[in-house]
């Protein structure tokens, strides 16, 4: 996986700050270009949803009030985001082979526009979505882009990749995410990969064929079979916590959602407590 081109969706709210901060630590990580891209709802959709309430002085009165709360939002940002770039040092516009950025706010319906310019990179970069419950922007970026997606935490002051925890649970979504982490763990200092009995019955054979595939790739890691718990991706987090990991591998089902991650459990606790970012 050769990192050229993220791609981080923003939303407007009170952690912007943190996730352009997030996303730049990884760019930079990388060596990489990363595009922010805030969405902001259409005016004119909303003036053709109703054309007698749309020629009313009321309606045009408070839709220039509400164009003007967007344009000061947008702008806003945009100073945020240039303000974060000169703390870590990254240029602003698409500069080769060093990491850079850029800011761009479009309008239209979020889920979509995003959906729509996550699929034009190698990476994406998304937050935590609040309270650990998956959104239709998450959706439509993580799930529905097709691009393999790190998760990070509403607060992320460091990114580091050196010591990884795997959460194998056998399906075909954790066995493309390690694939596809190849490049990332050859930079790892430290892999451990964590399984459980209850949703993989192969946990032992798994060992053995798991640490031979890496070892073609000169991958060194360990392995250790855990129990799990009554709250769904708590045996996760803690065995992050307990780790001191930096990073987390683990699979994601998109039917609804990021519904599972690792142990068959939903992701709501693991993704509203986890302090490192998931790859998936």
């Amino acid at each position: 996986m050769n990192i050229k081109k993220i791609f981080c969706p923003l939303v407007n709210n009170d952690e912007i700050q943190n996730h352009i901060y997030g996303g730049l630590l990884i760019a930079k990580e990388f060596g990489a270009h990363i595009d922010f891209l805030s969405s902001q709802i259409d005016l004119e959709l909303i003036s053709n949803l109703d054309m007698t309430i749309s020629r009313s002085n009321m309606f045009e009165s408070l839709k220039g009030a509400f164009a003007t709360e967007l344009n000061e939002q947008k702008n806003k940002n945009y100073e945020i985001f240039k303000s974060v770039c000169k703390e870590l040092g990254v240029n602003i516009g698409d500069v080769s082979n060093m990491p850079s950025a850029s800011f761009e706010t479009q309008n239209g319906i979020r889920s979509r526009v995003y959906e729509y310019e996550a699929k034009f990179c190698d990476l994406v970069v998304s937050a935590c979505p609040a309270h650990g419950e998956a959104t239709s922007t998450f959706d439509a970026t993580v799930i529905n882009s097709g691009k393999n997606a790190i998760i990070i935490p509403n607060e992320m002051k460091k990114f580091s990749m050196d010591n990884i925890l795997i959460g194998w649970n056998g399906t075909t979504s954790i066995s493309r995410s390690l694939t596809n982490s190849i490049n990332i763990l050859k930079r790892a200092k430290n892999i451990h990969i964590i399984v459980t009995k209850k949703y993989d019955d192969t946990a032992l054979n798994a060992k053995s064929k798991l640490l031979e595939y890496l070892k073609y790739h000169d991958i060194n890691a360990t392995f250790e079979v855990v129990t799990t718990t009554n709250i769904p991706g708590e045996a996760l987090l803690e065995n992050t916590l307990k780790g001191e990991f930096d990073m987390v591998i683990a699979s994601s089902y998109g039917e609804n959602g990021v519904k599972e991650v690792f142990l068959g459990g939903s992701t709501k606790h693991f993704l509203e407590n986890t302090p490192v970012p998931v790859f998936m």
